[in-house]
C-alpha cells in the first residue's frame, strides 16, 4: 500500500487473513495512512464470544481444521467482535459503530452457495471438479455453522482517537 494519506478505508474480509500476530500492525498501518477526519470500514469474520470463554463445539473446530487446510490457509483472526473492538482501540481508533450479523449472515452465506452450485460445470471446466467440491462442502458447511450461531461477520466503523 503507497504510503500517503487516505479519507476512507476499507478492508472487506481480508483481515482474518492478517492473521493474530500480525493483527495489530496491520491496524496500526491502517491508522498511520489513513487521514486525521478519516473513515475505516471494518468487515471481517468473526466468532461468537463464547470461543473466547470456554465455548466448545466440536463441529466448529472440524470445520475450521477444514477451512484451514483446504480453503484459507493460514488465516486464523477470525475472532469475537470484543476481541476486534479491543485490537482497534489499542492502534488508536474509536469504534464509531458496530453490528453483528449474526445467524443473518448465513443467508448471504446460503445465496453464495446457490450462486457456486449454478455455476458447476463452467468451474469444473476451468478449475476441475476437486476444486469445485472442496468449495461447495465449504459454502454449505459454513451456511450450517452459520445458521446455528457458530460464525458471523462483524461491520465496524471506526475513526481516529481524539
Amino acid at each position: 500500500v503507497p504510503d500517503k494519506t487516505y479519507n476512507v478505508i476499507s478492508s472487506v474480509e481480508m483481515a482474518e487473513h492478517v492473521g493474530i500476530k500480525n493483527y495489530l500492525a496491520f491496524l496500526r498501518k491502517v491508522h498511520k495512512i489513513m487521514a486525521d477526519d478519516g473513515v475505516f470500514y471494518l468487515q471481517v469474520a468473526g466468532l461468537p464470544r463464547g470461543y473466547a470463554t470456554g465455548y466448545n463445539h466440536y463441529e466448529d473446530l472440524v470445520w475450521g481444521m477444514f477451512m484451514d487446510e483446504h480453503v484459507f490457509p493460514g488465516a486464523d483472526a477470525s475472532c469475537p467482535m470484543g476481541w476486534v473492538v479491543t485490537h482497534l482501540e489499542q492502534a488508536g481508533f474509536e469504534v464509531q459503530s458496530s453490528l453483528n450479523m449474526g445467524t443473518h449472515y448465513s443467508k448471504t452465506l446460503h445465496h453464495w452457495q446457490l450462486l457456486w452450485e449454478g455455476k458447476k460445470d463452467m468451474v469444473v471446466k476451468a478449475y476441475g471438479e476437486r476444486s469445485w467440491r472442496r468449495w461447495h462442502v465449504f459454502l454449505a458447511w459454513s451456511v450450517r455453522i452459520a445458521r446455528r450461531g457458530g460464525s458471523t461477520v462483524h461491520f465496524i466503523t471506526a475513526t481516529k482517537s481524539g
